[in-house]
């Protein structure tokens, strides 16, 4: 979509709303699941209305950013519940339940666990990587760093993936700056960070 400087705001938003929601959902699904992604793009599109003469024409990036700021918000929010009746149950715990990962390969699981280890920044770029697809620019932006930084950012997390996973010696990438396969690594985080039906879309 083309900006217009002169476009009437309601129609412009319109136009982002219509072009780009499916996007910030399925942006949003991955991360929060089926039943907080629908906040999440709401929240979006909300600041989009608010902001809408900041929206660059490459919109894309700019909403997912806005998205990883309302979701970094709904955990805060969420860690805070947590906290509050983590104090009123006084010790009650309940048993976590793992993933189902009886149809997963012993490379997806490693990968996975690994993932876990990792910190949420080299998480959510490998996430952009993974799952968005975004080039280094799109990346970059949605991070709001410089596209050198970002390359760096994201070999060192696929390297650091690698490494706790063992995938670099149960693997043979055909690129030396991606040990771990792309369709690996989609798995792996689908299988720990999303609902279940998700993952066969990753394959």
């Amino acid at each position: 979509m083309i900006r217009n400087e002169n476009m009437d705001p309601v129609r412009r938003f319109t136009m982002l709303y219509r072009e780009h929601h499916s996007r910030v959902r399925d942006f949003a699904y991955r991360r929060v699941g089926a039943d907080l992604a629908d906040d999440i793009v709401a929240d979006t599109f909300l600041v989009t209305w608010r902001r809408i003469n900041d929206v660059p024409d490459a919109a894309v990036p700019w909403l997912f950013r806005v998205a990883l700021y309302e979701i970094a918000n709904l955990r805060r929010r969420q860690a805070k519940a947590l906290r509050l009746q983590s104090a009123l149950l006084e010790g009650n715990s309940g048993a976590g339940v793992a993933p189902s990962s009886d149809d997963a390969m012993d490379l997806v699981r490693a990968v996975a666990h690994a993932f876990d280890s990792l910190s949420p920044r080299e998480q959510e770029i490998l996430r952009l990587a993974a799952w968005e697809h975004l080039s280094a620019a799109e990346g970059a932006a949605v991070l709001g760093c410089s596209v050198s930084a970002y390359r760096m950012r994201l070999h060192r997390a696929r390297a650091n993936l690698a490494t706790r996973s063992g995938a670099q010696d149960r693997t043979r990438a055909p690129r030396h700056d991606a040990p771990v396969a792309a369709s690996v690594l989609a798995r792996a985080i689908a299988l720990g960070h999303s609902p279940l039906e998700e993952t066969e879309l990753l394959l």
